[in-house]
């Protein structure tokens, strides 16, 4: 009678026991995966050093989110669809400098707190070229560079009237502005300003007057499907730590002229 009661009650003392075992692996499954950042140049926030590896601020801000996590961080090369794709389907964590839109908000969580204002803006025409873009309306007569992939302003993005011309990314956007391609292209400002000093584009393009502000502060994504996606309390409070230590305005400091 002993041992067959033991027999019936062995396999509850068996998952009794494999759930006391594997709890606190459960409560730290996400510190024992990587923190995948999706990543896109864009510069100067996110750059590749002389030895062609990611870094600038937005890149060190994320580093040292991983390190008060106590994460590994793993950074995954991508253009800007590519990066929105590996959000999407759980192939990376977390995305910055990636602007906020309602398309995006079913798979990605651009949490509290921003960590940078709005940026603002702009648009750029070749030196020699005589129109000039003063008003919003001002656009729809021209063939406009964008990037594929990026939400610029919601009023922009969905304006029929305007005439859009894809480029992969905004590198490949000023070059055909330069080769006559498209009529303008509209870029980031601090990004634009980067890259034509960069590239010495000084004396052949020219800024517009017109300067869209930019209508969200920056924020982190993080994947709704990420393993990290629980901790979301928690990335918000170190961002706060961060921003209220001076850390990560120590790391802005370095684009701050763009």
């Amino acid at each position: 009678m002993g041992n067959s009661l033991s027999r019936l009650c062995f396999p509850w003392f068996c998952l009794l026991a494999a759930f006391l075992l594997c709890s606190p692996n459960v409560a730290k499954a996400a510190e024992a995966k990587p923190l995948v950042l999706a990543f896109n140049t864009f510069s100067p926030w996110k750059t590749l050093d002389a030895q062609g590896q990611p870094a600038g601020p937005y890149t060190e801000i994320v580093k040292m989110l991983a390190q008060r996590l106590s994460a590994r961080l793993v950074i995954l090369p991508c253009p800007i669809q590519r990066c929105l794709q590996a959000m999407q389907q759980g192939q990376a964590d977390v995305v910055i400098g990636v602007r906020n839109s309602a398309d995006r908000d079913s798979y990605i969580d651009f949490i509290d707190p921003p960590y940078a204002p709005a940026t603002p803006l702009a648009i750029y025409l070749r030196r020699n070229d005589s129109r000039h873009v003063q008003r919003y309306a001002d656009l729809y007569a021209l063939n406009l560079g964008v990037v594929e992939g990026v939400s610029y302003l919601p009023l922009l993005d969905h304006d029929k009237r305007i005439q859009r011309d894809f480029a992969p990314n905004s590198l490949s956007n000023f070059r055909k502005l330069l080769a006559g391609r498209v009529d303008a292209i509209i870029a980031s400002r601090g990004n634009a300003e980067a890259l034509i000093l960069a590239q010495g584009w000084q004396s052949q393009l020219k800024r517009q007057p017109l300067l869209l502000d930019g209508q969200d502060e920056r924020r982190l994504g993080l994947a709704r499907h990420s393993v990290w996606y629980p901790q979301r309390a928690r990335f918000s409070t170190i961002l706060q730590s961060m921003l209220q230590d001076g850390s990560i305005a120590r790391l802005l400091a370095a684009a701050a002229a763009y």
